[in-house]
């Protein structure tokens, strides 16, 4: 049968050299590296051909990927300079893959041959190339089974956060247990006009919906090394500057604190705001205070 004047879709070379450099990578991906490959449907490249998923040896899906170009044919294994091949890239990609949240592989496949190069994309590494950018691909950086601890080094450890979640969860339980939790500020942390304990543990009970809503006004807090002062906390000067200044940099007073008759800190917050104490001719701080607790 001759069809040579027969009208059917007509797949061109450059499709088809495409379609090898992914028949080849994927091989090496799946069979040598035991890891995943996915491959980027072409309505959403972008510049990126697919994504490599990372798996452990014992099975496990790592949630780690790293991002690649593919480029196929011998034409890209044509302009070379000392270190290796030289891949131009189009300019449009360029912030891209500065901004893309992936590391990200240029990788070139020989057809004939079989070889697969790569490199890291690196902004650091590109040169300027007229109204585009260049960078060398390593003609000796063959993408095999020896490539692997490099590979995984572009993605950084892998962490088994389940264990420390585990911790957390334990903690949030714990502190789902009482009805009061107490912070004792050190005498020290007044006199420094320091925060960050207070601020940290503020943010802890904090940590999830479910543990903020349980501390609903059970949080309450003391001063520890004024116990043999005569004078009423809010009558202490570097007190009431810290409470004053505590106010200015956290807003979760009305819901975390403990407004019962047994919490402390917002009755003491209230006269920090409100009284100015003035010194009489003997030097004794004088005022008058009438409140009702409820």
């Amino acid at each position: 049968m001759n069809l040579e004047d027969a009208n059917f879709p007509i797949v061109n070379s450059a499709t088809l050299t495409g379609r090898k450099g992914v028949t080849i990578l994927k091989d090496k991906i799946e069979n040598e590296l035991n890891w995943l490959f996915r491959e980027t449907h072409l309505e959403d490249d972008f510049g990126i051909d697919g994504h490599l998923d990372i798996i452990t040896d014992e099975g496990q899906v790592t949630g780690k990927s790293i991002a690649f170009q593919l480029k196929t044919g011998e034409s890209f294994f044509k302009e070379k300079n000392d270190v290796g091949y030289v891949y131009r890239g189009e300019a449009k990609h360029l912030n891209y893959y500065i901004n893309y949240s992936l590391p990200i592989l240029i990788i070139l496949v020989n057809p004939k041959s079989r070889i697969i190069i790569w490199e890291l994309f690196d902004a650091t590494k590109t040169d300027k190339a007229k109204k585009s950018w260049k960078m060398t691909i390593p003609e000796n950086k063959y993408l095999n089974i020896k490539s692997k601890n490099a590979l995984l080094k572009s993605v950084g450890p892998i962490t088994d956060f389940s264990s420390q979640l585990e911790e957390e969860w334990k903690i949030n339980d714990l502190l789902k247990k009482y009805d009061r939790i107490l912070f004792r500020i050190p005498k020290t942390e007044v006199i420094e006009r320091r925060f960050q304990f207070l601020m940290d543990g503020l943010e802890r009970v904090q940590a999830t919906t479910d543990l903020l809503i349980h501390t609903k006004n059970k949080v309450d807090i003391s001063f520890d090394g004024y116990d043999h002062d005569e004078r009423e906390l809010f009558e202490i000067p570097e007190v009431k500057e810290w409470v004053l200044e505590l106010f200015k940099i956290s807003n979760c007073w009305p819901y975390l604190m403990a407004l019962d008759e047994f919490g402390s800190f917002m009755r003491l917050a209230q006269f920090c705001h409100l009284i100015e104490t003035k010194k009489t001719k003997d030097g004794n701080n004088k005022f008058l205070i009438e409140f009702d607790k409820k």
